[in-house]
């Protein structure tokens, strides 16, 4: 209130008339009296730490734009002098949107008109910021262009072919690459090979054809001497790059990329459209059936669970039945709306790895109920949720090597497969799918079970539970299984080779015609170890012995019961808690 505010972010500063300058000369070579840009190149990563800060998710996918911008720039046989020039400008193209209001760099919905029109500002209300600096002010011309197209129907000042500056070129292709390719709240990307399909439909109109080639060169390695993989820039042995700090082995730099890119598990069509056409009914059954719609998709469990975090308290939200109890039927339906979708047929193999993912975590997730019935652990709601994310990993992987999503060896065991994962990547898909769920903020106990599924000794009832399901599910898929460990497990629990057979050949789509719960349950851990009890006929003095208690402790509990769940004895607890699922 009553600052002033900066000239680069006034509505003067930024008209169209006040900064349009004469068009560029054509290309050429750096030559007396032209910028220095090695001196810029600081100044330049200072600004883009300014934006990183102020827009992480804006400022996202700029290392990719500069390594692509980097190896367009040697194909097209530019010298150093120009191809600094364009990392600079790759470096703060977008500069100007720390000069827009946080709703709308913040915004992950679809724009209004009017909001719109405020983004597209942000090309010349950065070449003002950087009018404003002396020393950047040779990139203000290029940042101010990096949204021109080659047919002249860009913005701001709708220049077309050789007038819109070779940096702005070069680096309007490469982020339009990249921001195509991967996902971007409220839409999915379409991947490398559907991102490169888009330039090709765009050569000659929105660029320009000879940058257009080069960048497909460059990702695709073909038909120059490049060493490039579809969505990551790979450099060349021996070679060196000024702009990079210490090198790091190819492999792990996509996969940090990729965890901190993939912020989001698209949902299936047909799961999102069951989901919000379940019925708004009161009551556990008309929960029951907007739970089950949630779960038959990963990332609409995901979603869910994410969005009820803030709600949950310090112990956090485990599961689906209890996010859908603490949030509003307007909130679900928004979490979904916003998702991004996956639509028959799908178009790219990370799809098809999605779908294989929700399949097998269907079956994990049957297995594991029947195993939760066999055993009760703990609440068979946890344990469900555990098995639909355990391999959410294979996602990340995805995203960081394409050749990842090719099906897997079904001859090879689990652990076999998460051993050479260590070998080739350095982490195994379970590590990395509990690294995706803590940087999601859900809680510990659903992380350490994915994280630990296949660990030989799994430390957690739920690591170990999930990791006899998913055994489980591979040999009634016929995929290879250490056979031994899983009866080793299986011991471990008191289950017979008998039991596990049951299980593989059943598979029945509820566990033996029991209702889960649908709605939370009221009682404590302790409480309802004792209810419990008491349903399996214990005493007083019995449960109080069992759980070293005394009978006085016992019995202020059951009091507590009948309160909670508005019964006027043991008998109905037990009835109204084995209706409701809770015991």
């Amino acid at each position: 209130m009553g600052s002033r505010v900066p000239a680069w972010r006034s509505q003067d500063a930024v008209s169209v008339t006040s900064l349009r300058r004469s068009p560029p000369a054509p290309r050429r070579a750096s030559v007396d009296g032209e910028p220095d840009w090695s001196s810029l190149t600081p100044i330049a990563a200072g600004l883009e730490a300014a934006l990183e800060a102020r827009a992480p998710a804006i400022h996202m996918g700029t290392p990719l734009v500069r390594k692509l911008a980097a190896h367009v720039g040697r194909l097209l046989g530019l010298d150093d002098h120009e191809r600094l020039a364009i990392d600079v400008c790759a470096r703060v193209r977008d500069i100007g949107m720390i000069g827009l209001p946080d709703y709308v760099i913040a915004n992950a919905g679809t724009l209004s008109a009017t909001d719109q029109a405020l983004l597209n500002r942000h090309p010349a209300i950065g070449a003002a910021l950087l009018q404003s600096l002396p020393t950047m002010a040779a990139a203000a011309e290029s940042v101010r262009a990096h949204h021109e197209r080659w047919d002249g129907a860009g913005y701001p000042d709708g220049l077309r072919g050789d007038a819109i500056p070779l940096a702005g070129r070069v680096v309007a292709v490469c982020d339009a690459f990249v921001a195509v390719a991967t996902d971007r709240p409220p839409r999915r990307g379409i991947g490398a090979e559907g991102a490169l399909d888009f330039v090709r439909r765009h050569r000659g109109s929105q660029f320009d054809p000879d940058i257009a080639d080069c960048l497909e060169a460059a990702v695709t390695g073909k038909g120059r001497p490049t060493h490039c993989v579809p969505g990551a820039v790979v450099h060349r042995a021996g070679e060196s790059d000024a702009h990079e700090g210490p090198r790091v082995p190819t492999a792990m730099r996509d996969l940090r990329t990729a965890l901190v890119q993939f912020d989001v598990v698209p949902a299936f069509a047909p799961a999102c459209e069951q989901a919000l056409a379940a019925p708004d009914a009161p009551g556990p059954d008309g929960r029951s059936v907007l739970v089950k719609a949630i779960e038959a998709d990963i990332g609409l469990t995901v979603a869910i669970l994410r969005r009820a975090q803030s709600r949950g308290g310090p112990a956090g939200i485990t599961n689906v039945v209890d996010a859908v109890t603490i949030l509003t039927r307007d909130e679900i339906d928004g979490t979904i709306a916003k998702l991004p979708r996956a639509s028959f047929p799908w178009h790219t193999g990370f799809d098809a790895l999605l779908l294989r993912s929700r399949l097998h975590a269907q079956t994990v997730a049957r297995g594991i109920e029947r195993l939760a019935h066999m055993t009760k652990p703990f609440d068979v709601e946890d344990l469900v949720v555990a098995a639909l994310l355990h391999d959410i990993g294979k996602l990340v992987l995805a995203r960081a090597r394409p050749d990842y999503v090719a099906p897997l060896a079904a001859r090879r065991t689990p652990e076999e497969r998460v051993r050479e994962e260590l070998r080739e990547v350095g982490v195994d898909h379970a590590s990395l799918g509990g690294l995706l769920l803590e940087r999601w903020g859900l809680p510990e106990g659903l992380v350490d079970a994915v994280a630990r599924h296949h660990r030989s000794r799994p430390d957690s009832e739920a690591a170990s539970l999930v990791r006899l399901a998913d055994m489980l599910a591979h040999h009634a898929q016929a995929d290879a299984v250490d056979c031994e460990a899983m009866f080793r497990l299986a011991a471990d629990w008191d289950l017979s080779v008998q039991a596990l057979r049951d299980i593989v050949f059943e598979q029945p789509p509820s566990i033996a015609g029991q209702r889960r719960r649908s709605e939370r349950s009221p009682l404590s851990t302790r409480e309802t170890e004792i209810l419990r009890l008491v349903a399996d006929g214990r005493r007083d003095a019995e449960i109080a012995s069992e759980l070293t208690l005394s009978v006085s402790t016992v019995r202020t509990h059951l009091h507590n019961i009948h309160a909670k769940l508005e019964v006027v004895g043991r008998a109905q607890a037990v009835i109204r808690a084995s209706e409701m699922a809770w015991i």
